[in-house]
């Protein structure tokens, strides 16, 4: 009975010690926990921006388009043709086929030679189509010169110091709405809001050029016709002409003689008026030279 008893005691004692140690491991446990979760979280802290910062480029990267390349495409051509002012209006209507143009046109005549000089402006996309077209109408292409300069690099420069310029000139303007305060505050912002105006005007200005270029390019062509050499003619077909000078040019001189004495009246008169009185003069001239 006493040893039923000690067991009964003994058993009670050890599930009691049980139930508090048991306790005591709980009450730590969550403390444990938020700490690993903490620490879990900080490292994910650390390591999410990195994440975040390499996900957005690459995510701009995709949605950005890609820059298209620009091109600045020009020729130089000279070749030699028949029945040259035909060609030129041949040239002129392919030119308006394609929406192009002449941008200027010259003419030269050598004697055995006559030239036009064109400047053709054509869409780029319609370049190489005109150069061919323009070859068959040849009768030989002494020469033909293609030059293509990349400005995408140019171009993309630009756009990027535009757009950063124009944010700039923006927050001027914000400052100027609303924190420039006084008459200097005022008159510093304008100035430094008109030179960002000026930079921006002449930027926009180089892009629209850059555009435009690559848009239509420039054709320089240079066509010529070569004319035979005319043979000389007899010399008997001309004589009726050189008697004909001849004669023009002696009734020319008896002319010129006629009015030259016309214009000399006064001193001819007076000669011939000494001559016809001569012996009356020198009867009077003689006695007082005598005497």
């Amino acid at each position: 009975m006493f040893m039923r008893t000690f067991l009964l005691i003994l058993f009670l004692g050890q599930a009691l010690f049980t139930s508090c140690s048991s306790d005591g491991n709980y009450s730590h446990a969550p403390e444990n926990a938020y700490a690993a979760e903490g620490d879990y979280s900080d490292e994910y802290s650390k390591d999410q921006p990195a994440a975040t910062t390499t996900a957005q480029p690459l995510a701009a990267q995709e949605a950005e388009p890609m820059q298209q390349p620009v091109l600045l495409r020009t020729a130089n051509s000279r070749m030699e043709v028949d029945d040259i002012q035909n060609k030129v209006q041949h040239i002129e209507s392919l030119l308006a086929q394609k929406s192009g143009y002449v941008a200027n046109l010259e003419w030269r005549n050598y004697g055995n030679q006559e030239e036009a000089q064109l400047n053709l402006r054509i869409p780029a996309k319609h370049f190489d189509w005109l150069l061919d077209t323009v070859a068959t109408l040849a009768v030989e292409v002494n020469f033909q010169e293609v030059n293509t300069r990349d400005v995408t690099e140019e171009y993309v420069d630009l756009q990027t110091r535009l757009k950063t310029k124009k944010a700039v000139r923006d927050r001027y303007e914000e400052i100027l709405r609303t924190k420039a305060e006084t008459v200097e505050d005022i008159l510093k912002t304008e100035e430094k809001l008109r030179r960002l105006q000026e930079e921006i005007e002449a930027k926009e200005g180089r892009l629209r050029y850059l555009s435009q270029r690559a848009e239509l390019s420039t054709i320089s062509l240079q066509l010529y016709e070569k004319y035979e050499a005319t043979a000389g003619t007899p010399w008997w077909q001309g004589f009726g002409d050189d008697i004909g000078d001849s004669l023009a040019f002696s009734l020319n001189m008896i002319k010129g003689l006629f009015l030259g004495m016309i214009s000399l009246w006064p001193i001819i008169l007076i000669i011939t008026l000494l001559i016809w009185r001569r012996k009356k003069i020198w009867k009077r001239i003689r006695p007082s030279s005598a005497s």
